[in-house]
Order: structure tokens, then C-alpha cells, then sequence
């Protein structure tokens, strides 16, 4: 799959062009664009925006986001996707958005969200052929070799996107050299303006115990 934003960045991009879910939980704040992997499997996406008040209607923004979510839902069922939180606030547009699992993160956004243990995304064809970064007292601590990270039982996550990334977990090691650690569960990905087309596409291993 490709790297075109996902539809939580679209809603709130997209309009400057042109019920609460008890298993995401207030508890979870993002500063900025995340994804969330929880230990049970589900998945929360968080946006985060800055709005010019002048070029946005916060009620057609709104019910955009709501067409959307429903439209997958008559698909996919109900309890596939929901809107867990949405509000805007002093020009700062904040939407979460519960999936039932990464297939409906992926189905949903078009992009690449794989949660599982390393064995388990082998057989699924990943092929960790990647640069690997190890991760000591939460910082990046040299590299780290990739054929002995793929005999480990840990559990990864890959994706596509280059956001925040949270687990429920400690995090071991990290693909991207576009990554900083900013809490023991959560690696931001940051791409700069100049990143090449090849970067954009690549997928990013999170390996997390």
C-alpha cells in the first residue's frame, strides 16, 4: 500500500481546500498526529490540526468526518470504526477515531498498519530488511542487527504512515532514521521537507516488547 494520508488527515486538510467509545478512553492525549496500538488489538488514530478560523466551518467539518465513518461502517459494520472524540478549540482541530483492528485502519485509510509478534509478520511477508535502531532509557542507542531482531518473540508494528506511534509496551528497536523516542511506548516519526519519494514510501518496524 502506499503512504497517501489517511482519511484522519484528509477530513481536517481536505475542508481547508474546498459519541464517546469506552475502549479508547479520555485518558489517551496526542500532541500531534498518532496511532495507537492497544495491547487488545484495537487501534486509535489521532489528529491533530491547526485551523484558520477564517477558512473552515467546524459543523460542515464535522459531519464530513461523520459521512465518512459511516459510510465504511455500512460496509464493514458498526463496531469496524468510531468516532471516539472530535472538538475544535482555540483554532486546534483534535479527532479520534477507534478501530476495531489494523485490517480496518488499513481498509479504511489505505496505508499500511500491521500489529502483531515478529513471527507472525513474517508469515505475513514482512521482511524486516531494514536499518535498525536499538532503543536504551529511551533513546537511540546504535544499530542493531536486523537477523537477530527477526528471531526474537517480540511484537512489532509496521506501518507506512510517518507519525507518532504508541504501544502498550516498552520500545526495543526502530527502523527509521527519522525517529525520536519520546516516551518508553511511543516513537515519533518526522519526516524533513526534503525527504526523498523512496523515504515517503518505506515501510517503519516498531519492535516493542
Amino acid at each position: 500500500m502506499g503512504t497517501k494520508r489517511s482519511i484522519l488527515w484528509v477530513c481536517l486538510g481536505c475542508l481547508l481546500l474546498t459519541g464517546s467509545l469506552a475502549g479508547c478512553g479520555k485518558s489517551f492525549e496526542a500532541g500531534r498526529d498518532t496511532v495507537y496500538v492497544q495491547k487488545k488489538g484495537t487501534v486509535v488514530g489521532a489528529a491533530i490540526s491547526s485551523l484558520d478560523k477564517d477558512y473552515y466551518d467546524e459543523e460542515e467539518l464535522k459531519q464530513y468526518v461523520e459521512s465518512q465513518v459511516a459510510e465504511y461502517q455500512k460496509e464493514h459494520g458498526e463496531e469496524s470504526v468510531e468516532i471516539d472524540r472530535f472538538s475544535v478549540e482555540e483554532g486546534i482541530a483534535r479527532l479520534y477515531i477507534q478501530y476495531a483492528g489494523c485490517e480496518d485502519y488499513q481498509n479504511m485509510n489505505e496505508v499500511t498498519l500491521f500489529s502483531g509478534t515478529i513471527p507472525q509478520a513474517l508469515v505475513e511477508g514482512f521482511d524486516f530488511n531494514a536499518e535498525f535502531q536499538e532503543v536504551k532509557d529511551g533513546k537511540l542507542a546504535g544499530a542493531a542487527d536486523s537477523a537477530a531482531i527477526m528471531d526474537m518473540d517480540a511484537k512489532v508494528v509496521i506501518l507506512s504512515e510517518k507519525v507518532d506511534v504508541k504501544v502498550d509496551g516498552k520500545v526495543r528497536y526502530v527502523s527509521s532514521d527519522f525517529a525520536t523516542i519520546s516516551g518508553e511506548d511511543t516513537v515519533s516519526l518526522q519526516l524533513p521537507e526534503d525527504a526523498g519519494d523512496a523515504e515517503k514510501d518505506s515501510l517503519v518496524y516498531v519492535v516493542y516488547e
